[in-house]
């Protein structure tokens, strides 16, 4: 070969250290254009604000019917058992709904759902108002604007909550982005300001269409924030490294991914702590839940009073949250012991009906709303977390909400229509004889949750519930217990094959989550599923008898 054709090779042929430098170059030098800067504090901070505003119109509105029950009865001429169908159909709409939402939420994430769904509140709000307004008076377009509020309200906070997984991780702020929920004046601010001046409104401007128009106009403002909420999640994801906190998942966003569709193994493999956690939700929450829509009569009758200060005593329940529940996020976050504060918040919502159904003096039967009070505002917050930090897998953590709160709304269903029967039932009116299905209630959600707590402390509930033990712990100290738990686990199921001993922490977390590979789990969790199948069920045919009853009722003249 001649040196001229030797000199054109390595004019063109690159030697291979010269390909090592270029090669590295190109490594070690990022694009710029392509790297995104981390989310600031302050963006976080606007999200969580702008996301806690979007349920406060529809927590104004939702509990103006129910405290002006004594004038909405007389105004449209309606009995108790046909205002507990009032109340109960938005119960009703969502026991199936809020589970294909929950899915829906899961598939396309919460900001775009939270603006469709504020839609439908506010939309629900100006029917309800209309219903009232220029003598119409009419019980069934007052119907139709509850079920169409129904659709939104019923999956509003699973939106919510959603967006707060992928900003929050459980244990690094989670928790206390729930509590700012209760601080920064969003649900128990809104329902607290609506019901205490809902009878105020209508006694001195004379109709009680005003606090409904009032709580449409609060609606409008929380559409326009939903939507803010959706504007602002996009330009965050475009401007800025926005990382979906959902356990530091390894799987995608799914906020940004779309799945497949709806397919009911997802339900079926929940764990069975899940469906304890349910069961405790089902009379618990649906207990406390029913009770509001009675709360305001009650307190007239015992006190003998008025609606004004009925609504006032009633709404009492709304004001701790406020300053409590940030802390109690706080502690959560810090210490973990959510199933000891489900326990506490049980036994409180017994103590507070035993006193309302015993009590003999007015002290006491303030009391009785003190403790009601107490339990509500620590109750939401572990729950959350509990069924946050259970799930295996975090991109379905909607759809379980969905799947709890659609059998609480059920168990709703039940109450209230019972309850309203029993009092139609009484001579007097009197709800005393309901109360005491209220007490039931109390009753087994403080047994529910003692047996939680006991799992959690006891060899046999670490051995088959440790995603129950896992909620219990200390933050700093899961990744200890997760070891300890997975060599507990060894010497527990002897159907399950062959284990790989190489996982992370991580990793083992997530397998202690999952449901237990044995007949027994397989059995229980679909026994869990029928039963929860059976309480909607039965929620829909006590819901028909319920209108039966309304019906013979106002024929009867009873």
């Amino acid at each position: 070969m001649s040196t001229a054709s030797i000199h054109f090779l390595d004019a063109v042929v690159p030697t291979k250290s010269e390909s090592e430098d270029k090669r590295q170059s190109s490594i070690s030098v990022p694009s710029y254009s392509s790297v995104k800067p981390k989310l600031p504090v302050r963006w976080q901070a606007a999200m969580i604000a702008l996301t806690c505003m979007c349920t406060f119109g529809h927590h104004w509105s939702n509990g103006l019917v129910t405290t002006l029950k004594t004038t909405i009865e007389q105004e449209l001429k309606i009995n108790n058992s046909e205002f507990a169908t009032l109340v109960s159909v938005t119960n009703m709409v969502n026991t199936f709904l809020c589970i294909a939402l929950g899915f829906i939420i899961d598939k396309f994430g919460g900001p775009l759902l939270s603006a469709i769904l504020a839609a439908f509140c506010l939309a629900g709000a100006v029917v309800e108002a209309g219903a009232t307004t220029d003598g119409l008076n009419s019980y069934h377009i007052l119907m139709v604007g509850k079920i169409i509020a129904a659709i939104g309200g019923g999956s509003l906070d699973n939106a919510q909550h959603k967006i707060f997984t992928t900003y929050f991780a459980p244990g690094s702020g989670f928790a206390m982005s729930i509590g700012e929920r209760g601080a920064l004046s969003m649900a128990n601010v809104a329902q607290y300001v609506g019901q205490s001046t809902a009878n105020v409104m209508s006694q001195n401007l004379g109709s009680y269409s005003w606090p409904l128009w009032t709580g449409a106009i609060i609606g409008f403002f929380s559409f326009l924030c939903a939507v803010s909420v959706f504007v602002l999640d996009k330009y965050l994801r475009l401007s800025y490294e926005v990382i979906d906190r959902c356990e530091q998942s390894d799987q995608p966003s799914a906020g940004s991914v779309k799945g497949g569709p709806f397919n009911w193994s997802i339900v079926r493999q929940m764990p069975l702590t899940f469906w304890f956690v349910v069961l405790f939700a089902t009379f618990q929450n649906a207990g406390m839940a029913s009770f509001i829509t009675v709360s305001t009569q009650f307190a007239q009758q015992r006190l003998q009073k008025g609606a004004v200060v009925g609504g006032w005593v009633s709404s009492f329940y709304l004001i701790l949250p406020i300053g409590l529940t940030p802390f109690l996020g706080m502690f959560i976050d810090a210490y973990g012991r959510r199933v000891t504060i489900l326990f506490l918040s049980a036994c409180m919502f017994l103590i507070s009906m035993l006193l309302l159904r015993f009590s003999q003096t007015v002290p006491t039967f303030i009391c009785g709303y003190v403790f009601y009070a107490l339990a509500g505002s620590i109750t939401s917050a572990p729950q959350v977390e509990i069924i946050r930090s259970i799930i295996p897998d975090p991109h379905y953590y909607a759809t379980a909400f969905a799947i709890k709160k659609s059998i609480i709304q059920g168990s709703v269903i039940i109450v209230v229509t019972a309850t309203g029967k029993i009092q139609d039932l009484s001579s007097t009116n009197s709800l005393e004889g309901a109360v005491t299905v209220w007490l039931a209630y109390a009753f087994v959600s403080v047994l529910i949750s003692g047996a939680l707590l006991g799992a959690c402390h006891t060899s046999l509930g670490q051995r088959y519930l440790p995603a129950v033990r896992l909620s219990q712990v200390r933050p700093k100290y899961v990744e200890k217990e997760v070891e300890r738990l997975w060599e507990l686990r060894r010497h527990t199921v002897t159907e399950e094959g062959p284990r790989d001993e190489n996982l992370t922490p991580r990793q083992k977390d997530e397998a202690l989550k999952r449901p237990l590979s044995s007949s027994v789990s397989l059995y229980a969790r679909r026994v869990a599923l029928g039963a929860g199948f059976t309480i909607v069920l039965i929620a829909w045919v006590i819901f028909g008898f319920g209108i039966d009853w309304g019906d013979h009722t106002s024929a009867t003249g009873e």
